[in-house]
């Protein structure tokens, strides 16, 4: 007559990809000792190249627990290696608790390697705290090793992991030093004691990068419109993904690209979260491969970034002003882009707009262009008329729902606001108005400004059902007659017309 069996399961984990031989002796060794002992094998969990620092991405174990907890378990006993193969959690009262789950739950865990019984004796007990003292540890000691090896690798002008990125190749070299092919995505080297450091990528890449440079150095543009325009040009990142801001960065600010190898520039020791270093403990070996952007460049790029970032005070911007006007006798938007100071879009955002920084620094108004000046007139008729839209709107108590910050719907009705200067084409003063737009409106209430650009010569409210063929319609000195059946005193009459209908 047979011996009764008691249904098992086995657990096996490998903390990296290339330790497949690792789970299969595990389970070999497991079978046999579930033969021996009594055991049938009725399931598997595994966590093949998983690190048994933490619970997080441990399919394997997680699944386990979730059966036992959930009532689903069809074994009565885990069989796992050794206590390690449970886990090298640094807290080892983890490593307890998972298994105290299973034993509240009516299922054993038996370590089949060990010394010491299956069983909470005192004896057990204490000497399993031991294993599980000694199992985290060996992962802190193993976490040094590494570490100061990848210290030394990097100070060799080695690289540690990691892609190559835009503009770069991973090259493999022997241990001899004599290069031995470019890796591609995913490719690794095939030999334990081969290096791998950087190489220069194809020549399209690097006129690109260097064009990122010029846009940002030269043309002084931000890194979200040169994401933006190598994004229009449809410049492909070799990522399958379009350019972004902080790709842009990166290759604005990577010490790679200047042919330094830099590492521990963030921590993540034994599974932490992830933290970044000062730059006193970042490890350089400058000259490490060939460069691809000039130190000059890249040191002009650096200094640019800490000059955009720096935090002016109003004194300071308004100064920057003056300071260009002394040395050049004219202040224009050109020598304020061009100048180590802020940009015009700068001064335009902190004072409204360049011509009221102009006004505060004491500059007057002639070294400024007609057309910014005319932009700044519109700028504030704009807003002016957006004010009193919004008085009287609320003055009739009417249903308003703001679509964009020129367009609302009001009492189910869209309208648009659109101040336009006036314009010379050929020899005849006309203005510029959008019939459609996006979103669709109704009507919409042109502000035309008179000929000088000075002043607000007439408000208009126009049908944009009456114009079905038009995008634009361009009124003159000529056909404004035509147009004078849509003319209203003023918002206050448009409004009072409107609520007396």
């Amino acid at each position: 007559m047979s011996r009764p069996t008691t249904p098992a399961a086995l657990y096996v984990r490998a903390s990296t990809e290339h330790q497949n031989y690792s789970t299969r002796h595990q389970e070999a060794a497991l079978r046999e000792y579930a033969t021996e002992h009594g055991y049938e094998v009725v399931n598997i969990f595994r966590d093949e190249g998983r690190s048994g620092l933490t619970l997080g991405g441990r399919v394997g174990l997680l699944t386990l627990l979730e059966q036992i907890q959930t009532g689903q378990a069809n074994f009565t006993t885990i069989l796992v290696y050794d206590v390690s193969r449970w886990g090298r959690f640094q807290d080892i009262d983890e490593a307890a608790h998972y298994e105290y789950v299973c034993r509240r739950a009516g299922i054993k865990v038996c370590y089949c390697a060990e010394i010491f019984a299956n069983d909470v004796s005192p004896i057990a007990t204490l000497i399993k705290g031991l294993k599980r003292a000694m199992a985290a540890e060996y992962s802190r000691e193993l976490s040094v090793k590494v570490f100061n090896a990848q210290v030394r690798l990097t100070q060799a002008g080695y690289k540690q992991g990691g892609s190559a990125g835009y503009g770069l190749r991973r090259m493999a070299v022997s241990a001899s030093g004599q290069p031995k092919g470019i890796l591609g995505p995913g490719e690794r080297k095939n030999m334990p004691s081969d290096r791998v450091t950087y190489v220069p990528g194809p020549e399209d890449e690097k006129t690109v990068i260097h064009r990122v440079y010029a846009m940002y150095l030269d043309e002084r543009m931000p890194e979200v419109r040169i994401a933006a325009r190598l994004n229009d040009e449809k410049v492909p990142t070799g990522l399958g993904r379009p350019w972004s801001v902080h790709l842009v960065k990166q290759v604005l600010t990577n010490h790679k690209y200047v042919g330094t190898m830099t590492f521990n520039r963030s921590t993540q020791h034994m599974r932490s979260t992830r933290r970044a270093n000062d730059k006193n403990k970042w490890v350089h070996r400058e000259h490490a491969f060939e460069a691809v952007v000039p130190r000059e460049r890249f040191v002009q790029a650096a200094e640019e970034r800490r000059r955009r970032r720096k935090k002016w005070t109003d004194d300071e911007m308004l100064d920057v002003l003056r300071d260009i006007l002394v040395e050049h006798g004219r202040v224009t938007p050109e020598l304020i882009n061009s100048s180590h100071g802020p940009s015009v879009k700068s001064y335009a955002f902190r004072f409204n707009s360049l011509v009221s920084a102009m006004g505060l620094a004491g500059i007057s108004w002639p070294s400024l262009s007609r057309g910014t000046i005319t932009r700044f007139r519109l700028r504030c008729v704009t807003r002016g008329i957006t004010n009193e839209l919004n008085r009287c709107m609320a003055a009739v108590e009417a249903k308003v729902e703001r679509l964009t910050p020129r367009t609302w719907r009001v009492n189910g009705v869209t309208v648009r606001l659109l101040c336009t200067r006036c314009r010379f084409e050929r020899s005849h003063p006309c203005w510029k108005v959008t019939v459609a737009h996006t979103p669709a409106v109704d009507f919409v209430i042109w502000v035309r400004m008179d000929q000088a650009n000075e002043h607000l010569e007439q408000i208009y409210l126009i049908p944009v059902a009456e114009f079905p063929e038009h995008q634009y319609i361009w009124p003159s000195t000529r056909t404004l007659p035509r147009y004078e059946q849509y003319a209203v005193p003023s918002l206050q009459a448009m409004f009072g017309l409107a609520k007396g209908t």
